[in-house]
């Protein structure tokens, strides 16, 4: 079954390039979708809301046209504002993990309280959600 976005769950975001480096350092956080729209544009458009946990200036939701350019079992690729034709950024958007967190977001892996397990993906989906309920989204 291929992978497919569902409004309400969280799920890892890697941005390429993201907003630091001079060439391809990517940007990560947890993300969790508020919207997901098929454009019904014939070329795999889609339209999301999705909430970024990771900017400097706090958490923040943001809409997003992406084109998908492949997808998996666990992830898509896709490249962002494809109705801008001069981007060169995509994103990989995947099921979140334990394993992500604590590879991509090591100060979310700390601030999650008690211990996760590899495979607890409905804990680990309820424990974003605690951790960021009290934030503005």
């Amino acid at each position: 079954m291929a992978f497919t976005l569902q409004t309400g769950r969280w799920y890892g975001w890697q941005m390429i390039p993201g907003y630091v480096g001079e060439r391809c350092v990517p940007f990560c956080c947890p993300c969790q979708m508020r919207e997901v729209m098929p454009l019904k544009s014939g070329n795999g458009q889609l339209r999301v809301e999705v909430w970024l946990t990771g900017y400097a200036e706090g958490v923040q939701v943001m809409e997003k046209v992406l084109q998908v350019l492949h997808r998996s079992a666990h992830y898509l690729v896709a490249r962002m504002d494809c109705d801008n034709q001069h981007t060169d950024r995509c994103v990989v958007i995947s099921e979140i993990e334990a394993g992500w967190i604590e590879q991509f977001c090591p100060h979310v892996w700390r601030a999650l309280a008690g211990p996760m397990r590899e495979n607890d993906s409905g804990s680990i989906q309820q424990r974003l959600t605690a951790l960021f309920s009290h934030r503005p989204g």
